[in-house]
């Protein structure tokens, strides 16, 4: 059996081998939830293979106790009279069977182990026809939970245990998994978040009772030359100054100590090391994300000024059948004009939509700066497909039902676009409309106005947030909310950069509509006189 020490050193080195791409991976998994399912049926699977695998070996293993005991037997009773013993013919002859014949019955068994090869042809079939996540899902998976601990301030200690706003959701995290991810956020050079999980490793590894072995030892030596080549010397003396507690007299413990003592005293590893400019871009270190993150927070509120009160009230806008059966309208801003339409959208519309989505979902895509293409980015992490208003009816009523909501021309609207959000899946501030008029026909007209179905309730995070309105509007399921993009005079309006706050925890569907410009001049016509310039100042600030 490994000892305990053992099983730490082997999980160590486990850790620190690099998973490559298996090549047989249909999607992305880091960016939607939808499809995690397949990576829990494939565990499923394999755990099922792998009990049948030990059950066989436990009945092996019983079989060569036995065979053991048997052989101790007869030395035992060798050894009370050898001479006696080696003179009967008999003895004779089984000692020579054993050696000749039965040991190589042993080794023939072990070779041609049949629960081991089962369980080995198990994984190569596995791997070849079931889903497994790539080196892709786990570097987003991780920037992920950091992106989350980011935005709702959350402590490390509190995220390794399962507790999220201090509610407890998930499994607490080993040590061994705090190493794994704080590794790979070295390997990112996101070193400020680095470090924390690192300490959390440690601060796991001496609660456990194996702690004192060398296999720790070694361990912790290897987070200390990683903290090193961070530029944190001190916490890496603190870790060296533990491993001479356990082991005064190593000697290389011992030079490295008096190393780090005169880094620390020559003023070395006060700089931290430039960061992933991937991770840490420009724009995240603006007045502008530091205030949408807030906002995604709760912590800045709209302090309303507005010509009148905001108001709750039932809406029909005369349309027939809704004088009896109102929408349920909810002001949320004047200029810009932003409302929520409660209880729109039912569950016998929202189930059969998300099922004829699942499978054509992909990972959302954002236009090129030049606008002329489109392409995957780290601030947009989540899954879309497009469907035709016509494919299904439940698509069909909800085209017809904006269009009774809002008064405008719902043939001049995109494709339905139905998304989910993936492990922290969000989406920075953005404008709605094209900044580019590059970026679409002229016929067409740009995006007036954006209608988001909210088809799934969202336990923590995933808010709508508007940066510039300071709100931030949590999703509720079957509700509708409403913005126009543009000013009446057909200007953008700079004010609706908006975003999907990060979602900590639940699984967010929505469905996109984008209503263009074009057959929209007698529903909503424009102003004679300009109404842009108030929202001028907002473009100006990054």
């Amino acid at each position: 059996m490994f000892s305990a020490g053992a099983i730490c050193c082997l999980s160590v080195l486990l850790l620190l081998q690099t998973t490559g791409s298996n090549g047989y991976a249909e999607k992305e998994y880091f960016t939607s939830i939808a499809g995690l399912e397949k990576l829990l049926s494939t565990e499923v699977f394999l755990l099922s293979h792998l009990q049948s695998y030990v059950q066989s070996m436990t009945s092996q293993l019983e079989m060569l106790k036995s065979e053991i005991q048997e052989i101790e037997k007869e030395h035992n009773t060798a050894a009370n009279d050898l001479e006696e013993y080696l003179t009967s013919p008999v003895n004779a002859y089984l000692l020579i069977k054993r050696l000749d014949k039965d040991w190589s019955i042993f080794e023939d068994a072990i070779e041609n182990d049949v629960a081991r090869n089962s369980f080995l042809e198990a994984l190569k079939f596995s791997r070849s026809n079931l889903s497994f996540p790539t080196d892709e899902d786990t570097t987003g998976s991780v920037v992920a939970l950091v992106r989350l601990q980011e935005t709702y301030q959350l402590e490390t200690s509190e995220v390794a245990s399962g507790i999220l706003n201090g509610v407890k959701y998930g499994s607490s995290m080993t040590w061994q998994d705090c190493f794994q991810l704080g590794s790979h956020l070295f390997t990112l050079k996101d070193f400020n978040h680095t470090i924390p999980w690192l300490k959390e490793s440690y601060q796991k590894l001496q609660a456990q009772e194996y702690f004192n072995s060398s296999e720790s030892i070694a361990f912790m030596e290897m987070v200390a030359n990683i903290h090193v080549q961070m530029g944190d010397f001190k916490t890496a003396l603190d870790l060296n100054n533990r491993l001479l507690e356990l082991e005064p007299e190593k000697e290389s413990a011992m030079a490295f100590k008096k190393y780090l003592e005169v880094m620390i005293e020559q003023g070395h590893g006060l700089v931290v090391p430039e960061l992933n400019k991937d991770i840490m871009t420009p724009y995240r270190q603006t007045e502008e994300f530091k205030t949408y993150e807030k906002v995604c927070r709760g912590e800045i509120k709209q302090s309303p000024k507005e010509e009148r009160p905001l108001r709750c009230k039932n809406y029909h806008r005369n349309v027939p059948y809704r004088l009896l059966m109102p929408f349920k309208m909810e002001e949320l801003n004047m200029d810009p004009y932003v409302v929520v339409f409660h209880d729109v959208i039912y569950d016998s519309e929202i189930e059969p939509i998300k099922e004829y989505s699942k499978p054509s979902m992909a990972r959302s895509q954002v236009r090129t700066h030049d606008g002329e293409g489109t392409t995957a980015t780290l601030y947009r992490t989540s899954q879309n497909t497009w469907l035709k208003y016509n494919v299904m009816r439940e698509t069909k009523r909800l085209r017809r039902r904006l269009g009774d909501i809002t008064g405008l021309d719902m043939l001049a609207n995109e494709e339905l676009q139905v998304a989910n959000y993936g492990i922290g899946g969000h989406y920075e501030p953005h404008f709605d409309f094209f900044e580019n008029d590059n970026a679409f026909e002229e016929q067409d007209g740009n995006r007036i106005a954006t209608a988001i179905f909210y088809l799934t309730d969202v336990e923590q995070g995933g808010a709508t947030g508007f940066p510039y309105l300071k709100r931030a509007v949590q999703p509720k399921k079957g509700s509708l909310m409403f913005w126009y993009n543009l000013h009446k005079d057909g200007e953008k309006d700079f004010r609706t950069k908006h975003a999907a706050c990060p979602v900590l925890k639940g699984s967010k569907w929505v469905a996109n509509v984008w209503i263009r410009s074009r057959r929209q001049m007698f529903h909503r016509p424009c102003d004679l006189e300009q109404d842009h310039v108030v929202s001028i100042p907002y473009k100006l600030i990054r």
